[in-house]
């Protein structure tokens, strides 16, 4: 029997998951994988090659074996749907020509050996239910009609840059012109059904079990999928723009979550409160901002206060100007990001050729 001259390393946990991609990018019938290290070592393939997923929280395991690996295989391709201190490090301290990274958003530092390709992984699953199971759920939004309230501002767990934002909301001149949730504690318990430091949408959801992290799989619309990934529809027709605080406000990296996703989709006028260069690096791959309108110079701020501060004082401006007039600026811009967010294939355009690449050398 003939033996496949690539032989592919992946664990155990991520099995599932690389056959998935092995599948999409059909290389199924030219690879053969294994799950055990010591047997990939001694096989004797022509071409050797280890696929592994960032896990998040990094375990003390993962380097190690990205280390052995490096040593006995031709490359080493490592996803990234996580861009935290943490996973970032460990692309910093793996600096390789061997060892090749696919993360989900921006680095704003050089990398001198490891080739750094694209995996819009946030893209890709938030735009699914839109764009594939159910299209016409966005039809109830009116995104150009004069709305009740100005922003919504769904500020999610406790962060310093949300704790800046909630107090800047809480401005009396600001408190009853938006809809704002907070939780501002790390730990909650999403069970209790009179909370009022989130909101979840009332039609066609069914929280089904108990929630510890949004991520998590619920029905919609008997579509299971991440709860976060669920587009506020009624809040959104009720306020004319959002506030979006991204997971991370570092500037050393750009982190998209569906955070950007759902106002993107939903063609609306965001403020991001994220890391230096996170709206420059949106522009870059194609998305437009709304300089002009706002002054959103904000995203050149090292500083993290400073920059949250201008941030929130376009918020301030948007509060004092009316609404048909901005609501008229943006619909380009909205219908240009709407539409270059669920008609782009992320996983074709950017991870797929990158991906299949190495298997073809």
């Amino acid at each position: 029997m003939a033996v496949n001259p690539t032989g592919v390393f992946v664990t155990q946990e991520t099995d599932a998951l690389f056959f998935y991609h092995f599948n999409k990018c059909q290389l199924h019938n030219s690879i053969q994988v294994y799950n055990n290290l010591e047997q990939f070592q001694q096989s004797k393939h022509s071409r050797k090659l280890a696929c592994l997923q960032m896990p998040f929280p990094v375990n003390a395991e993962f380097e190690p074996l990205v280390n052995v690996l490096a040593n006995s295989c031709d490359h080493v391709l490592i996803l990234m749907s996580e861009l935290h201190d943490k996973t970032v490090g460990v692309v910093e301290r793996n600096d390789n020509a061997k060892i090749s990274y696919f993360i989900c958003g921006e680095l704003n530092f050089d990398v001198a050996h490891s080739p750094i390709h694209k995996f819009y992984d946030w893209f890709i699953t938030s735009t699914h239910f839109y764009k594939h199971v159910r299209p016409s759920t966005l039809d109830v939004l009116n995104p150009y009609q004069k709305k009740s309230y100005v922003f919504d501002a769904l500020l999610g767990r406790k962060k310093l840059h949300r704790d800046y934002a909630h107090r800047y909301l809480q401005n009396p001149a600001l408190e009853n012109k938006n809809i704002v949730t907070y939780i501002n504690d790390i730990n909650c318990n999403f069970n209790d059904a009179n909370e009022t430091n989130w909101i979840w949408e009332s039609e066609g959801l069914e929280i089904d079990k108990d929630i510890e992290w949004t991520v998590e799989r619920v029905p919609y619309y008997g579509h299971r999928m991440s709860l976060s990934q669920v587009i506020p529809l009624k809040i959104y027709n009720q306020t004319a723009y959002s506030l979006v605080a991204e997971t991370n406000h570092v500037n050393h990296y750009s982190f998209y979550t569906e955070k950007t996703v759902k106002p993107i989709l939903a063609s609306r006028l965001f403020v991001l409160l994220s890391g230096r260069y996170a709206l420059r690096n949106l522009q870059r791959i194609g998305f437009q901002t709304f300089n002009g309108v706002i002054d959103e110079s904000y995203d050149r701020i090292e500083g993290t206060m400073e920059r949250c501060c201008a941030a929130m004082d376009q918020v301030k401006y948007l509060c004092e100007q009316p609404q048909e007039e901005i609501l008229a600026k943006i619909k380009p811009v909205c219908d240009h990001n709407k539409e270059l967010m669920i008609s782009t294939d992320w996983y074709g355009m950017y991870f797929q050729p990158a991906f299949v690449a190495y298997f073809n050398q």
